[in-house]
Parts: C-alpha cells; sequence; structure tokens
C-alpha cells in the first residue's frame, strides 16, 4: 500500500506520508520509511494499545483535518474498514471500499476501481470530496523493495485531547479457525471447490496442501455450505490473493472467483470438466477426477522431497 502511495504521490507532486498508531510501537517507523513513507506522524500512548474504533478514528481525523492530503488510503482489513468508515462519516467524506487498484487520470484525478455488478466489470469511481479516501483490498497490489538506508522522518501526534475509552477489553481469545488469515501473505495456495463433493472430502486436498507447506483457500460455496471458517475464502467477496502457486482443485472459477488470483503468479487447475471457467484462468490445466488426481500429485511430490516414508 506504500508503494501504491509512492506511485500516486510522483504522479501528483505530493509527499507519501504513514499514521502509526498504538503503544510502544515506534520501532515500526524504520519499516514505514523503508517501504515509501516520507514522513511518520506517531500516535504513542497506552490507551492506544489495542484497537478502539472510537479512539483510532479520533486521532486519524484529527491528522487528516490538520494535515489535508491528496488521498487517504487505508487497508480493507477487517479492521481498516471499521476504521475509514467511521473516519469518513466523521470528516464528511465520500468513501470508496474494496478498491482493487489506483490510479490518476490527466487531470489529476484519483481513480478508484471497484468491481461491481458481481465481479462482472470493475467501475473507475472518482471521489466529490477531499481528500479522497478509500480502503483497498489486501493481496492486489505488488510489494515494493524496501530501502532501510533513508532516514525516518517523525512527526508525533498531540494526544492531549484523546477521549477516555468507553469500551473494556475484558479477555482477547485466539480463534483457531483462523487458519485462512495468512493466505495474503502465502507463496503457494490450494483452493478447494464445491466440486469435491462435501466436507468429508477436503482432507485429500488438504493433504495436498500440507506437501506444499500451504494453506488451504475456499471458493465462496464452499464457505457457504459451511464446509469451511469464512477465513479461508478467496474471490470477489473473500480475499485476494498473490501466491507464485495457486492450485484450484474441483474449483468451477467464475468471475467472482479469479478476480481474487489475479495476481497470482502459476495457476493450476484441476477440473473434471474441461468447459470450467477455472481453466480460462489458468497457466496449467488438468482434466480429470481429483480424488484420483490429487493423491497422485501429493504422492509424487513426497516421493521427490524424499519423505516416501511419511
Amino acid at each position: 500500500l506504500l508503494g501504491c502511495a509512492r506511485e500516486l504521490a510522483r504522479e501528483t507532486g505530493a509527499r507519501t506520508e504513514a499514521l502509526l498508531v498504538g503503544h510502544d510501537v515506534e520501532r515500526h517507523v524504520a519499516t514505514l520509511t523503508a517501504y515509501g513513507a516520507d514522513r511518520v506522524y506517531l500516535a504513542d500512548d497506552p490507551r492506544l494499545t489495542l484497537y478502539d474504533t472510537e479512539l483510532y478514528a479520533a486521532v486519524a481525523a484529527r491528522v487528516i483535518e490538520e494535515h489535508r492530503p491528496y488521498a487517504v488510503l487505508v487497508p480493507s482489513t477487517i479492521m481498516g474498514r471499521d476504521l475509514a468508515a467511521r473516519v469518513a462519516a466523521r470528516l464528511g467524506l465520500g468513501l470508496t471500499g474494496d478498491c482493487i487498484g489506483l490510479e490518476v487520470d490527466s487531470e489529476g484525478r484519483l481513480i478508484q476501481l471497484k468491481p461491481a455488478f458481481g465481479g462482472n466489470i470493475v467501475a473507475p469511481i472518482l471521489s466529490r470530496t477531499m481528500p479522497q479516501m478509500t480502503t483497498v483490498r489486501p493481496g492486489v497490489l505488488a510489494a515494493v523493495a524496501p530501502d532501510w538506508s533513508v532516514e525516518a522522518d517523525v512527526r508525533r501526534v498531540s494526544l492531549h485531547e484523546l477521549p477516555e475509552p468507553r469500551v473494556r477489553v475484558l479477555e482477547s481469545v485466539t480463534d483457531v479457525s483462523a487458519a485462512g488469515a495468512g493466505l495474503e501473505h502465502a507463496r503457494v495456495i490450494v483452493a478447494v471447490g464445491k466440486g469435491v463433493g462435501g466436507p468429508e472430502n477436503i482432507s485429500v486436498v488438504r493433504e495436498l496442501a500440507e506437501v506444499l507447506g500451504a494453506p488451504l483457500g475456499a471458493t465462496r460455496d464452499v464457505v457457504d455450505l459451511g464446509w469451511l471458517p469464512r477465513q479461508h475464502q478467496i474471490g470477489l467477496s473473500g480475499k485476494s490473493v498473490a501466491p507464485d502457486l495457486y492450485i484450484a482443485v474441483a474449483v468451477r472459477g467464475p468471475f467472482n472467483h479469479t478476480v481474487g488470483i489475479k495476481k497470482a503468479g502459476t495457476v493450476v487447475a484441476i477440473n473434471n470438466s474441461a468447459r470450467a471457467p477455472i481453466f480460462r484462468a489458468a497457466d496449467f490445466g488438468i482434466v480429470g477426477d481429483y480424488a484420483e488426481i490429487v493423491p497422485a500429485l501429493a504422492k509424487a511430490l513426497r516421493e521427490r522431497r524424499g519423505e516416501s516414508g511419511r
């Protein structure tokens, strides 16, 4: 996201700035600078240790009002979507959510690219309010190489008027079903589609994923049926991913799924129907029964890795 912001700043003659909020987070300043931030606004306070929508929105709104940036880019994560909506409402700004790309037109306006009509088209959105504000889906932008030689320019944000928190966290519990949380950063992903026939058959695909050390992705149909948790969903209403290798097993592959794998390197599709849409997005396709192909592929990979005894 910082790399994208830097490109937009270069085209508009602006500066790339980042807002860092939390407690004892100054160690992250160097990372933000290395990845493209010309300046970092640091809001550090014990009351900001845990994410609190009201407090974080108050900080972000104050910084935006004071510095009036050209655009505000927020990651379209669970917290990012929550925060961006609250800040936009507080400042009376338009907000384009879940964009998959950003461009600057000849008039210097920010073109926000967003899937529409069930993912059948990508619509360009223009904002009428300034600053222009958008959330960007993780996994759709190319990562930039960091430059650790850049010296950080840090400006501390005054928090003397920060409101007292009205929410108190009593307990924090890790969700053991969040196994798909690392999909956005995975180099290899194995995805399962409804074509496997039922949740009892997912173990066959999971075996291949384990051999490759890959997380398990899923289509919307699979998560809607409750076969896998929502965190595994890839596509228009799920996650966008950019692995080096994406293996789609029994995935039909309509546009609302393949829009989530546009940045994938090599796509391999395994499907028993040669007319499945997934083959249009695939670099390699195997037409056949996944129940025969996937175990054979997993076995061959194990043998190649010298794990035939397992």
